[in-house]
């Protein structure tokens, strides 16, 4: 099975919000279009990263999908959160979406947001942004045909806001964009070039820091952390994901677009970080790297966190992780695909590993049954098969046995497994599909040579897998074919399933 590129992919034209589905803001009688440039998060956005939230938003898409339009106001240079248009949600208390119509206008109280600080309440209605610190591009929405052809319409206003207020407020007009691009050194446009390069470099961050390519190394094996939703990489974490906090530590003030990703280790019940590593570039696949000193980045610290043998305790880190172990490949077209042969979900409380899971199965238990016996036939002249012409398709015309290879008991016995077991991976959530495995039972009655052999392309060939491991994982306690006169044999078998929303029904074999 695969899991794209730093945990996710999207074509270029869905991943970033577009201008027309962008939020608006209101300002001295004036209606703005915040746009949000490819990468960079919006102010609401930025909300859930720095408290840890799950967000009930999809931020990165179209306007329907994203499932909200926010509206800001600006008062006394400050910026407040005025009312949200909630569109497609998902409630505070489960993960079923909501669709909520496009006339339900909402009080950020509805989605429980507020302020850090509660002196900084304009109003009951309106929450100040005082966690947003970053830029903010602005393009006038005219209102009338005087509006359309005043200064303000030609061009992008451009904020830098500290928690929630605005620190620099600069006009950039499209000819001394276009100035600047033939000439950068143009000394006239030495203000506009400094705010360009600033909002450049913390877009850059963004792209870098939002595809999470973080590696965690256990027992000897080394795997990806997968990327959550609207996250930073979890190195930004131990700043409370605020970005400028760890400019500030890291780049003397200096405002940089390069991105710390952590290199973690799992030993005993403990997490610790091993190196930390800033990735500086915007392509997905070109990126400039340089160590960061983990003394200097760890700084503010240092009296609450234990430093030893196998580095930085993460005692800062609380919550629920899953790291996929695998390799890197290229596609035939040329393009980086990680191949993943185990997961793990971990529990993480201040650095203290509560819960750990692999499936298919632990590294250790692999090892055990590598160890205790590798499968094979017993006669590999002999082999029978069940009758079955797909599965005749996948491994050739053999003989069929007198009785089929079948499980101890009975089906009923080889169907409860899977009513207290079922798939967990989220992408067969919510999907309803069948899938039918081959595998071969020997003489001695053990299994392997597994074999996917529905006829589904694409992703759910990939779902097929996902069953694929999932069923290996079950008890296996076959009784092998028996030829004419009675003598156990090596026989090919099928399993099939029907797949509803990770739980396996249906379970049959010949």
């Amino acid at each position: 099975m695969f899991v794209a590129l730093c945990g996710f992919s999207f074509a270029p034209e869905s991943f970033a919000q577009k201008i027309q589905d962008a939020d608006t803001l209101i300002w001295n009688d004036r209606r703005y279009a915040m746009t949000v440039e490819p990468y960079a998060p919006s102010v609401l956005m930025v909300y859930y990263q720095i408290n840890a939230l799950a967000s009930p938003f999809n931020f990165w898409s179209s306007n329907n999908n994203r499932g909200h339009v926010a509206t800001f106001e600006i008062l006394n240079e400050a910026l407040y959160l005025r009312f949200i248009e909630a569109k497609r949600y998902r409630t505070r208390f489960g993960n079923l979406w909501t669709e909520s119509g496009i006339d339900t206008v909402v009080t950020p109280d509805f989605f429980d947001i507020t302020s850090k600080d509660s002196n900084g309440i304009f109003s009951t209605d309106m929450v100040l942004t005082d966690w947003f610190t970053g830029f903010v591009k602005l393009t006038l929405i005219p209102k009338d045909k005087k509006e359309s052809k005043s200064d303000e319409a030609d061009g992008n206003r451009y904020l830098f806001i500290r928690n929630g207020r605005i620190v620099e407020n600069l006009f950039i007009s499209s000819s001394d964009k276009s100035k600047l691009a033939k000439d950068p050194s143009d000394s006239r446009f030495q203000t506009q070039r400094g705010m360009l390069e600033r909002n450049e470099s913390y877009i850059d961050f963004y792209a870098r820091c939002s595809m999470d390519r973080e590696k965690v190394i256990y027992d000897g094996h080394e795997g990806l952390l997968e990327h959550k939703p609207n996250s930073l990489t979890l190195a930004m974490t131990f700043y409370n994901n605020d970005i400028f906090s760890y400019f500030a530590n890291c780049t003397d003030g200096r405002l940089s677009d390069a991105a710390p990703f952590g290199e973690w280790l799992l030993r005993g019940d403990s997490l610790f970080l091993q190196k930390v590593v800033s990735h500086r570039g915007k392509d997905v696949f070109t990126f400039t790297t340089d160590d960061i000193d983990l003394d200097r980045f760890l700084s503010e610290k240092t009296n609450d966190i234990k430093i030893g043998n196998n580095g930085v305790f993460a005692g800062w880190i609380t919550g629920d992780f899953v790291v996929h172990y695998g390799v890197w490949e290229t596609t035939e077209m040329g393009v980086p695909e990680y191949t993943v042969s185990k997961t793990q979900k971990l529990r993480i409380v201040n650095g203290v590993i509560t819960s750990s899971n692999f499936s298919p199965s632990s590294f250790e238990e692999d090892t055990r049954a590598a160890e205790a016996t590798a499968f094979s036939p017993c006669d590999q002249s002999l082999i029978f098969s069940v009758d079955d012409k797909q599965l005749a398709e996948a491994v050739g015309n053999y003989k069929h046995p007198k009785k089929n290879p079948a499980y101890m008991g009975d089906k009923s016995t080889f169907r409860s497994w899977f009513l207290n077991n079922s798939l967990t991976d989220e992408r067969v959530k919510n999907r309803l599909f069948r899938v039918r495995l081959a595998f071969m039972v020997n003489c001695k009655g053990e299994v392997g040579q597994w074999k996917v052999i529905s006829k589904g392309k694409g992703e759910l060939y990939e779902f097929a897998n996902i069953v694929l491991e999932f069923v290996k994982t079950m008890p296996h306690n076959w009784t092998p074919a028996t030829d004419r006169k009675g003598n156990p044999v090596d026989c090919w078998q099928i399993m099939e399933f029907t797949v509803s929303d990770g739980n396996l029904t249906n379970g049959n074999y010949k």
